[in-house]
């Protein structure tokens, strides 16, 4: 049976132990310990314990979550008190310091749990409670780690968090929905994983200030054994957005006579997502990143005198998801054959990404036997996005200011360098079979590639060739429609025609560099009706204008280089006059193409065909 991932098992397992809010009506504690139970539950989880009740004091003993995996991992948290305050709330009571275990199998891990100025309030009524939670400082300390009963000695781990306060509102209205705002200072954390007896260490400790979160969930009763198109007609909702201020890391790994560290830094971030029920039986799902400045480096330190340094800066790195799934999603999941995907696509499925981040600085360094080297790349600015629908696939991409430079001994032709100042590229094909045409665009830039001098020099080492930047543009679009779907198995079948290509334009071709610059433009229609007059392809009606410029002179000089030989040369130029008249200015031919539409090509009006 398809069930839905139990992806909201952390979430409401940590709402049912961290909440509060202000005192709505009278609350009590068996109340609030029943509510808990109920969250803890409905992600599948169970809870075993013994209590104690007296004079509205309700104390939880031996308390263990066992969560529903195989082997099911159980949490024990031993003791915790919940006492009835008299103005119809419950404050919960936890040890200053009480072991932690988590057991899995034969695993075992034992935590030493400590807080300084925990406070969490409980109000409300059954059924709507509010939580409010605070502390000053919470923590968790590893004491003990076995695996496979077997303890391993010298392991350290520790998180901490500061200044942590939040609220958490739940209510039952055939959903249990849950809204959650939460704040802490710090987070820090270490983790040392020494292991003397194989002389290996790995160390590690970071922090993120000024977490912030606000999350707001519907989930269904029983949700564990639902399906996502039965999840989703129950109400399931998910929403929430997490912010910082400050990310920092470093760690260190030992072994032997290797060694390697590495540190990293983030500026301020953001984190949204959102999954919920939308049009025509489709579930929108969406999940957005940005975060920034980044700063990253790792050295290292090798056997044989072998080193390396990596380092990455970014100014800014964001990131976007979107998804349409079908509410039956789980019955495509057994694979995406060519069955399944024409079915998922025209159930409503879509996908889209998009990736951007602004002056990327990158290099990595080594020493190899002796030998050094340096690779590095830099670039202003990206932006990348890809979607696929039912309709449609459109891939777009944009760059400014990129460089890759590469330096090694190894190369005999020494450093090599590129530079592009701009990239563009935007795709668009339509997906699906339609009676009528569809538009398409195909446009493709690369602006001023910059190329080192020792690459030219490897055909021509005098500088004979101008060794201009390169630029190359190529923008088409047309209308066209498929007659076959391209998602069917049909669709690879040999001999059989896909589509029909209605019209198509060239509204710029653009190859300059070396000396030479050829420009095109043209428009074309298409008769599907005539597939005769060009041996299968639908006959064209149209003009396509070229003017190509510096053509000779780059003929002559690859003679004068050898590159070409002088019947080479000859054959082009002979060649290029079947279909070219001289143009004005030096060195300049053009062309005018005509398709008639009766079956005819003709070049400066001079019949080809």
């Amino acid at each position: 049976m398809n069930t839905l991932p139990r992806l909201f098992t952390t979430t409401a397992l940590a709402a049912a132990l961290m909440a509060t809010g202000p005192s709505w009506a009278d609350v009590t504690a068996e109340q609030v310990w029943s509510d808990w139970q109920d969250m803890i539950e409905s992600t599948g989880a169970r809870v075993t314990y013994d209590s104690a009740a007296d004079d509205g004091i309700l104390t939880i003993n031996d308390l263990v979550v066992i969560l529903g995996k195989t082997p099911k991992p159980a949490i024990r948290l031993g003791a915790v008190v919940l006492q009835e305050t008299g103005d119809g709330s419950v404050q919960v009571l936890l040890p200053a310091s009480s072991p932690v275990t988590i057991e899995t199998g034969n695993d075992k891990a034992t935590l030493e749990q400590r807080n300084t100025g925990f406070s969490l309030i409980v109000s409300g009524t059954a059924g709507d409670m509010t939580y409010r939670y605070a502390a000053t400082e919470f923590s968790l300390a590893l004491v003990e780690y076995r695996l496979a009963g077997t303890p391993l000695n010298g392991q350290q781990a520790r998180i901490t968090l500061s200044d942590l306060s939040g609220t958490l509102h739940g209510r039952m209205t055939g959903l249990r929905q849950l809204e959650q705002e939460f704040a802490l200072g710090k987070l820090a954390y270490m983790v040392d994983l020494s292991d003397n007896e194989k002389g290996m260490a790995l160390t590690s400790e970071g922090s993120i200030t000024n977490l912030q979160s606000e999350v707001n969930i519907a989930i269904p009763e029983n949700i564990e054994t639902l399906t996502m198109a039965e999840a989703m007609d129950n109400g399931l909702i998910m929403k929430g957005n997490l912010g910082y201020n400050d990310i920092a890391a470093r760690f260190t790994y030992l072994e032997n006579e290797d060694k390697i560290t590495g540190s990293g830094e983030s500026g301020s971030g953001d984190i949204q997502m959102s999954l919920q029920k939308g049009d025509n039986a489709v579930v929108e799902a969406s999940e957005s990143i940005s975060f920034g400045p980044i700063r990253l480096r790792v050295d290292g330190d090798v056997a044989d005198n072998d080193m390396f340094t990596a380092r990455f800066v970014l100014d800014q790195l964001g990131a976007r998801l979107d998804m349409g799934l079908p509410e039956n999603f789980e019955s495509f999941s057994s694979g995406y054959d060519e069955t399944s995907m024409p079915d998922l696509m025209n159930a409503g499925f879509r996908v889209g990404v998009n990736l951007n981040y602004d002056n990327l600085d990158g290099a990595v360094s080594f020493v190899r036997g002796g030998e050094a080297g340096n690779v590095s790349a830099v670039s202003d600015k990206l932006d990348f996005g890809f979607s696929m629908s039912r309709e449609l696939l459109r891939v777009s991409s944009a760059s400014k200011g990129t460089e890759f430079n590469l330096e090694t001994v190894d190369l005999p032709i020494g450093a090599i360098r590129l530079a592009i100042a701009q990239t563009l590229q935007d795709i668009r094909l339509p997906l699906n079979t339609t009676p009528d045409p569809q538009p398409f665009v195909y446009h493709e830039e690369i602006r001023d590639l910059a190329i080192s001098d020792n690459l030219w020099a490897l055909f021509d080492p005098d500088s004979q060739i101008p060794r201009t930047a390169i630029t190359y543009v190529l923008n088409v679009s047309g209308l066209g429609n498929w007659l076959v779907d391209p998602f069917a198995p049909e669709f690879d079948t040999p001999g059989n025609t896909k589509g029909e290509l209605h019209r198509l334009t060239l509204h710029e071709l653009l190859l300059r560099g070396a000396g030479v610059e050829l420009t095109g433009a043209g428009d074309f229609t298409f008769n599907n009706d005539d597939l005769d007059s060009y041996d299968g392809i639908p006959a064209p009606k149209g003009d396509l204008e070229l003017k190509l410029t510096g053509g000779n002179h780059l003929l002559d000089t690859l003679v004068k280089i050898g590159v070409l030989s002088d019947e080479d040369a000859l054959g082009f130029r002979m060649a290029l006059g079947l279909f070219t008249v001289k143009g004005d200015g030096d060195d300049t031919i053009v062309s005018h193409i005509e398709a008639n539409g009766k079956g005819e090509l003709l070049a400066n009006g001079k019949r080809l065909k």
